[in-house]
């Protein structure tokens, strides 16, 4: 079914106004087919029920059939690094003993389970006393953070110093699965939270909101941002997503350590210059056993030379899709260089029928403006959902520069 452009409208101000997303058209209206057949509505019929009080409960279900939850443990490890060597150092120079800390949109919680790993080791009981608060605006991906109970999988992304903190275990139907240890979890509470709503949680003293904010329109994301830096204390720390940039931001100043960039909220009468580059005491490159461990299993940065999908298929001309439909595999080569123009190219690359891998071939663009990384990292957050795998290629300096830039080097999305 293809919905009339009206529709879709009518759908994009409905997520936008109840939780400031902005997604591609083509998610919102495949995930909202598939709500209008479950419940045997017309399109005009079922953005009536959304768009009214009584369609509260279906819209928070469209919500949750359309929102991005790709997340794991330990998800990109150089920012736990800068946690350990920059703000836990700083907590203890100010004899900071409790720490509060908000890991907005932790998803199923994966991230805020992360942070209690860590801290729990960091800052041991009963000298220190952090605390940790996770919100998700899903109320199913809050249900599965308060179980704390994962795949057996999950335990495979954990650097090796930390998997003892993944307990061995069996879900509910008894699948081999694992849990959080205790006392990490001990130091986690969990909420269902809008980040678009006016009012947010405050006192924090380390908010973490990666790769969040990319999904929402601009207006709603400058409100959020906001709300996020008034919701620390002075000498707070924020950190975002490789892509989000808060240089823009008033109130705030950069920390870099190594590649990382973290955030800053100065204490009264502090300058907002920004804080020299500061030299890690630590191996920030991390081992070939912690890379293999960090990394999304589905979505890759390739040479053309070790492209496995685009062994099949045959080389085609800039902007056309080639595909073998008999192995699933396809490679689009970007000749767009901004958002809209890309959003499009991907959307038709990723609604392929039976696409089961996808190489994004970027050196035949010229140039990619920086916001093309949100439908980058979009694309892959929606491929890895769906099951496919995706691969990054660009063999030419400019387009691997623009990658390591926004924060594809080695495959993290």
């Amino acid at each position: 079914m293809t919905l009339a452009r009206r529709i879709v409208s009518g759908l994009e101000e409905c997520l936008r106004s109840h939780a400031g997303l902005e997604l591609p058209a083509w998610v919102i209206e495949s995930r909202a087919v598939a709500r209008m057949s479950a419940l045997g509505l017309s399109p005009a019929a079922y953005l009536e029920l959304i768009s009214s009080a009584p369609g509260a409960g279906e819209l928070r279900a469209l919500l949750e059939a359309v929102r991005v939850g790709e997340t794991r443990f330990f998800r990109h490890r150089p920012q736990v690094d800068a946690l350990l060597e920059v703000v836990v150092p700083a907590w203890r120079e100010r004899d900071e003993r409790s720490p509060r800390v908000w890991s907005a949109g932790c998803a199923s919680g994966e991230e805020a389970y992360t942070l209690a790993l860590v801290l729990s080791r960091a800052m041991p009981r009963p000298v220190y006393s952090p605390t940790i608060l996770g919100t998700d605006v899903s109320a199913e991906a809050i249900a599965v953070a308060k179980r704390g109970v994962y795949p057996a999988s999950a335990r495979e992304h954990v650097p090796p110093p930390w998997q003892d903190g993944l307990l061995a275990c069996v879900d509910a139907e008894q699948r081999p699965s694992v849990h959080v240890d205790p006392d990490a979890r001990a130091l986690v509470t969990f909420r269902q939270q809008n980040l678009a709503d006016p009012e947010l949680p405050r006192g924090f003293d380390l908010v973490w909101c990666r790769n969040v904010l990319i999904y929402f329109a601009p207006e709603a994301r400058a409100r959020a941002m906001e709300r996020l830096v008034d919701a620390l204390e002075p000498g707070g720390f924020l950190f975002v997503g490789y892509s989000e940039t808060l240089r823009d931001v008033a109130g705030l100043r950069a920390i870099r350590l190594a590649d990382q960039v973290l955030w800053e909220k100065p204490g009264p009468g502090a300058a907002l210059t920004p804080i020299p580059r500061q030299r890690s005491k630590m191996n920030t490159k991390p081992s070939a056993a912690l890379q293999a461990a960090s990394l999304t299993p589905r979505i890759k940065l390739q040479d053309a030379e070790r492209s496995r999908s685009t062994r099949s298929v045959k080389p085609s001309p800039p902007g056309v899709l080639a595909a073998n439909p008999d192995l699933g595999v396809s490679v689009v080569r970007v000749t767009a260089t901004n958002a809209a123009a890309l959003s499009a190219e991907l959307g038709a690359a990723l609604r392929a029928p039976g696409l089961s891998a996808l190489t994004v071939d970027l050196d035949a663009a010229t140039y990619l403006e920086d916001d093309a990384a949100t439908v980058l990292r979009r694309a892959c957050a929606l491929a890895l959902a769906g099951g496919i795998e995706l691969s990054l290629r660009a063999t030419r300096p400019g387009p691997k520069r623009w990658l390591r830039r926004n924060g594809f080097e080695g495959g993290e999305a």
